[in-house]
């Protein structure tokens, strides 16, 4: 009977101290205290065998770390109020760095306790951080961390401690697999739990796009938008609503979105390129004035006159484009490697109509282009390729 009551006695007392070191460790967390915190927890469990300190040792080292190596070896610095972890985060600095390999400990603790839910929810959450994170580049490879996630998150599921957040993630690695339709409910299901959750909104309205449900994507991007507060990412629901217009055929509403996806995020290449494209479909006097964003988004760089080579072609206003370039040479006349590029363009452009004056635009392109590549440079093999056909 003395045992008995010794032994529960002992078993309270230490109840009591892993309540205590946990409160007293998120108490050092609210006050940025992240390294001071994650000792004690390590100090009080050092062989990792309770779960819950497990887990607050997991919410430290995936949300507060300044160095990770391969998320196995975690360093920490215990912050004043006014500052912010981004501060220290990538930079260099005296830390004091911790072993701290999660996978593997999380996996011995669910073999200890396979029904204790919260240890798979925290690999799932360990998993996805890998991916975000490292992008291909940690010790396992993405497939095999997709696939990770989606087994302990679908067990966190069946046992009905999902969040809105363990819904998503599983909808994002279906979205990522092209498993579109499987993706859906799982967005539908974020949603209700956190009706405001942007991210599951915009990957939803991705997710019914790509099984060409073009009524419901355009309902749930217009969520997103919405609901998103950040410039890039409103810009990119904005994109992404003028996409599917276009795709029903609206070209009045494709532009609208278009033009609000420029406005809120302005000189985005993948905003300016379908708008150009629209305006000239739709001959919108704006085509002028975008035309010149267009192009000096990036005049160094062959995209810009590839695409604009195709935009004019499609609707027969080659010549337009060829008087354009004219233009643009005084105003790059001491810009070498633009005027190169006009010069050569200019060249593709008279193959067709009048090769002598082809020619020496590309000539003049060689010319311009010795003064600063070398003489292997790719650049000549098309020059040369593109003189041989004017002899044709």
């Amino acid at each position: 009977m003395t045992i008995a009551i010794t032994m529960l006695f002992s078993l309270t007392v230490f109840a009591q101290t892993e309540s205590t070191t946990i409160e007293k460790a998120n108490g050092l967390i609210e006050n940025k205290k992240y390294e001071s915190a994650f000792k004690m927890l390590q100090d009080f469990d050092k062989q990792n065998e309770n779960p819950d300190v497990v887990l607050l040792k997991e919410d430290i080292a995936l949300n507060y770390f300044v160095t990770s190596i391969m998320h196995e070896i975690f360093a920490f610095k215990d912050l004043e109020k006014n500052e912010d972890i981004m501060d220290y985060r990538g930079k260099n600095g005296s830390f004091g760095m911790y072993n701290f390999p999660i996978d593997s400990v999380l996996g011995k603790l669910i073999k200890a306790y396979p029904e204790n839910y919260k240890l798979y929810k925290g690999l799932g959450d360990f998993y996805y951080e890998v991916q975000q994170k490292y992008d291909g580049q940690w010790l396992k490879d993405d497939k095999t961390i997709s696939d990770l996630i989606v087994k302990n998150y679908q067990i966190v599921i069946d046992h009905k401690l999902a969040d809105d957040k363990v819904y998503y993630v599983i909808g994002f690695q279906y979205l990522s697999s092209k498993k579109n339709k499987e993706a859906i409910p799982y967005f539908l299901k974020s949603i209700e739990l956190k009706n405001d959750f942007a991210d599951a909104y915009y990957n939803l309205a991705y997710a019914y796009l790509f099984t060409d449900d073009r009524v419901n994507a355009l309902k749930y991007a217009k969520n997103s938008l919405d609901l998103y507060k950040d410039a890039e990412l409103k810009s990119d629901a904005a994109r992404m609503i003028g996409q599917i217009y276009t795709e029903l055929n609206d070209d009045k509403n494709a532009i609208v979105f278009y033009e609000l996806a420029d406005k809120i995020a302005p000189g985005n290449y993948y905003n300016l390129h379908p708008l150009l494209t629209l305006y000239f479909k739709t001959d919108n006097p704006k085509k002028v004035e975008m035309i010149n964003s267009f192009y000096n988004l990036a005049p160094d760089k062959p995209t810009i006159y590839n695409d604009l080579g195709k935009i004019f072609f499609e609707n027969n206003k080659t010549d337009e484009l060829i008087e354009f370039y004219k233009s643009k040479l005084l105003t790059y006349k001491d810009d070498k490697k633009i005027l190169g590029n006009l010069n050569f363009y200019l060249g593709q452009l008279f193959l067709d109509n009048d090769k002598t004056i082809a020619k020496d635009y590309f000539l003049t392109a060689k010319s311009i282009f010795s003064t600063i590549y070398d003489k292997n440079n790719q650049v000549f093999k098309a020059i040369d390729e593109g003189i041989k056909q004017t002899k044709k």
